[in-house]
């Protein structure tokens, strides 16, 4: 639409509004696609299945910011040319991620506050990611990842218990099948150092992890690595963060609430536009 008529329902306030927030995300998006697809590109990433995609950050983030890009254009297209098309087919796409979001974040909190949920909808995350620990020596980002993690989360290996570090035997480096105790390998029955504790000095021990899986008794493993799985560790910290994990949530779930209202108040006041207009139009001929 051009010109603006004194009186006219549409709200610049919404329309700039609208268009700065979406442009600057859309900016910032075909940055962080381009900068993640010239790394895949470099590292000549391949994909052979889900779990190639899903736990290579790289991947991740040119989804996330490819994705990002798609929909804030129609929000910046769509307000700035006050496109009703383009600005409703935005606020469905914000609903769509909105309920996804939420669904994620109930199921989420029903398997970490309701255990028995788990069992009855057959539902184990730490299962599906076992392949993170197969694949650990495969690709540089995906170990540093998972490195990053566990020094994060003080924990080890993907299990939701408290003898998670046992779970690195499934990688080929770290096996710990007593059948190959005879082999020479230099990481048999170890674990990575990022399951290790971290000391004062902040110096890191690339060795601590070391035999940790077997000759090491109990009370020296407990004072030289974490020992529960990473999975444990974040059912214990929303457990024990629960404020916390709301308020982030909250947080990350209201702007889109407003953006979504925002969008809708706006495309209400441009079809008020289109109706004024063609009313006098009428009234003309």
């Amino acid at each position: 639409m051009g010109s603006r008529e004194t009186g006219s329902p549409v709200s610049l306030l919404s329309k700039y509004l609208l268009f700065f927030i979406n442009f600057a995300i859309f900016l910032v998006s075909c940055a962080v696609t381009g900068l993640t697809a010239w790394i895949l590109v470099e590292k000549e990433k391949t994909v052979k299945n889900a779990y190639d995609f899903f736990l290579d950050p790289s991947c991740v983030l040119c989804l996330a910011g490819s994705t990002a890009v798609f929909i804030s254009f129609f929000g910046w297209f769509g307000s700035l040319r006050e496109h009703v098309f383009s600005l409703k087919f935005y606020r469905y796409l914000l609903m769509f991620f909105f309920l996804i979001e939420f669904v994620f974040v109930i199921l989420i909190f029903v398997i970490v506050y309701v255990p028995d949920a788990r069992t009855q909808l057959n539902i184990y995350p730490e299962d599906s990611l076992t392949q993170a620990i197969v694949k650990y020596r495969d690709d540089e980002d995906m170990q540093n990842l998972i490195d990053g993690i566990q020094e994060l989360l003080e924990c080890c290996g993907t299990s939701n218990d408290d003898m998670g570090y046992k779970d690195w035997s499934q990688n080929a480096y770290f096996n710990c099948t007593p059948q190959l105790e005879a082999t020479d390998f230099g990481e048999f029955c170890s674990v990575p150092f990022s399951c290790c504790i971290k000391q004062e000095s902040g110096l890191i021990n690339y060795l601590c992890g070391k035999n940790m899986q077997s000759s090491s008794t109990d009370a020296v493993r407990a004072t030289t690595i974490y020992t529960k799985g990473c999975f444990k560790s974040i059912s214990d910290i929303l457990q024990n963060n629960v404020l916390v994990v709301g308020g982030v949530i909250i947080g990350v779930l209201i702007p889109q609430m407003l953006l979504t209202s925002l969008t809708a108040r706006f495309t209400h006041q441009i079809k008020l536009q289109m109706a004024k207009w063609n009313y006098r139009q009428r009234v003309e001929r």
